[in-house]
Formats: structure tokens, sequence, C-alpha cells
């Protein structure tokens, strides 16, 4: 197992999560964390991209930003109005999670400008790798962060349906931007059929269709110009 793999990996903490039921909090800190290492292998062997592509990269780079970025601020709402009441050690905890969200938005806001300039203005996709070197790391060392700090003394606290509330109100948060639609094919891609059947039966009906006709459609024709299958 390489590194990239390594930080992909499940925790025991996030497969706690998974054995209680919850599968979007765990699912989504995992595939971020692969979606930057495909980022940072990227830049770090590619020469110059087709206009295209180029362009398809940076659009799923600020979806994706988006996608977190509302996760973020919906895991800091609800996990502090479960958690501000049951001790002063969770005041803390939540107030320290904000303020690593806060630097993650600089860094990742950095790593889009570099990304945008080396794609755009031809120049070496290389040019941006060290922004988004220091980012993965970042990233990789806050989730390694609230799996030990937060998520472990939460399953200790929290109920099964305290960790439902965190789950649909992360979900939540994607459909009040507009976003589920790249969200929950981005999670579910390789999720087995009868896992993702299971996801879906926690929704209307019209999302499923809304999935299967039109959202799944748009989140292939994008990932097949930004991630060709020969790459």
């Amino acid at each position: 197992m390489n590194d990239h793999e390594a930080l992909s990996a499940p925790s025991s903490d996030a497969s706690a999560l998974e054995q209680a039921g919850i599968v979007f909090v765990p699912l989504i800190r995992r595939r971020y964390l692969r979606e930057l290492a495909r980022y940072r292998l990227l830049l770090g062997t590619e020469g110059h991209l087709p206009p295209d592509r180029a362009e398809a990269l940076i659009l799923w780079w600020e979806t994706l930003s988006s996608i977190m970025a509302n996760h973020h601020r919906a895991l800091s709402q609800v996990l502090w109005e479960l958690l501000h009441d049951k001790g002063p050690e969770f005041e803390g905890l939540v107030a320290a999670m904000n303020q690593r969200h806060t630097m993650l938005h600089s860094s990742r806001s950095e790593a889009g400008r570099a990304l945008k300039s080396a794609l755009r203005e031809k120049g070496a996709p290389s040019s941006a790798q060290l922004s988004f070197i220091r980012f993965h790391e970042e990233v990789s060392a806050t989730s390694f962060w609230e799996e030990r700090e937060i998520v472990s003394r939460a399953l200790r606290c929290l109920s099964s349906v305290d960790w439902q509330r965190v789950e649909s109100y992360a979900l939540a948060s994607q459909a009040a931007e507009d976003r589920l639609g790249h969200a929950l094919p981005w999670l579910l891609e390789e999720m087995p059929g009868e896992e993702a059947d299971l996801v879906f039966a926690t929704f209307p009906p019209h999302v499923a269709r809304l999935y299967e006709t039109a959202w799944l459609p748009a989140y292939r024709q994008l990932a097949d110009t930004a991630w060709p299958r020969s790459n």
C-alpha cells in the first residue's frame, strides 16, 4: 500500500460509523482525499493538457471545492448543536474544528488559483503541484485529527438518531446549494449496487429518477473529459 492508498483507507472510527449506518460522513472524507491524490499525481506527471480537458479539470475542482465547503459548514453547525451541551471539552473541540476548516478554506483557494493559472495560462501543470501537495497534506492531517479527537468521542456520546441527523444535514446542505446532482454520483460511483439501492431508499422517488436521467449522465460526461479512462 502506498501513501495515497493509506490515506484513503478507512480508519477504525470510519468503519465504526459505517457499521452504525453512517455512510456519507466517512465516505466524503475518503473520496476527497483520493481526489486530491489524483490531482497531485496529475500535476506531477502531465505535460500541457488540451483546453477542453483543462477547463473540465477546473470545473471539477471548483465543484468539489463547493461540495467540501458546504460539508465543512454543515458539520460545524450540526455537531456544534449536538455536542456543545455534552461537556466543555466538546465546545473547545468544535471551535478547533472550525478554525482548522477556516485554514483549509484558505489553502484550498490558493490551490485553486494555482490550478487555474497553470492550466489556463498554458504553463506547466507542475507549477501548481506545490500548492496541491501542501493542501493535500493539510486535509490529511485535519481528517486524522477529526477522527481521533472528535469522531472517537462523538461515537461514545451520540445516539444513532443523532448520527442520522448529522448525515441528513450534511446531504441537505448539498441540496440547498444545488450540489447534490454532482455530490451523489461522485460519492456513489464505486458503491456496490445493493448498497446504492439502500441509499436511494432514503430519498423521495423523484431523486432516484433525477439521478438516472440527469445527474449521472452529466457527471459521467464531465468525468470522461476531466479524467479520461486512458489515464
